[in-house]
């Protein structure tokens, strides 16, 4: 993690950890959602969360993934999730969790911006495109 100088593995990794965690929680209480992981920087993440209910992979991993051989085993299924008990929620429980987990606000605040930045640059693409075929 570049904050940290810390390397991790793809099964330590906390984005990696929070994305199973959040994903182990809701299937263990039963809350209806998808569960969708991102910003992978290598494959042993994507391995590591094989099965989350959605998975956003950047070109150049789908294309790593494509020439990869063997099997990719499922790592996260509904049927197979690790016993959470639901948490007694307020808002102050909430606050306070939201600002103890870094993924939960740092990493999950700079996913939004970068993907907002992502959208503006693809509108801008496609706004290119259209005029160039209207011309």
């Amino acid at each position: 993690m570049k904050e940290t100088g810390q390397h991790y593995t793809p099964e330590t990794d906390p984005g990696v950890v929070s994305v199973r965690s959040i994903y182990n929680y809701y299937k263990a209480n039963g809350i209806s959602t998808i569960v969708m992981g991102a910003s992978f920087r290598n494959l042993g993440e994507i391995e590591a969360l094989a099965g989350c209910d959605r998975l956003t992979i950047a070109p150049n991993l789908l294309d790593e993934l494509d020439k990869a051989e063997g099997t990719l085993d499922r790592r996260l299924s509904p049927e197979t999730f690790e016993p959470a008990a639901a948490i007694a929620m307020d808002e102050k429980t909430f606050r306070w969790m939201l600002n103890e987990d870094q993924m939960a606000t740092e990493k999950l605040s700079e996913g939004i911006r970068q993907f907002s930045t992502d959208l503006h640059t693809l509108r801008d693409m496609v706004r290119k495109e259209v005029l160039l075929t209207a011309s």
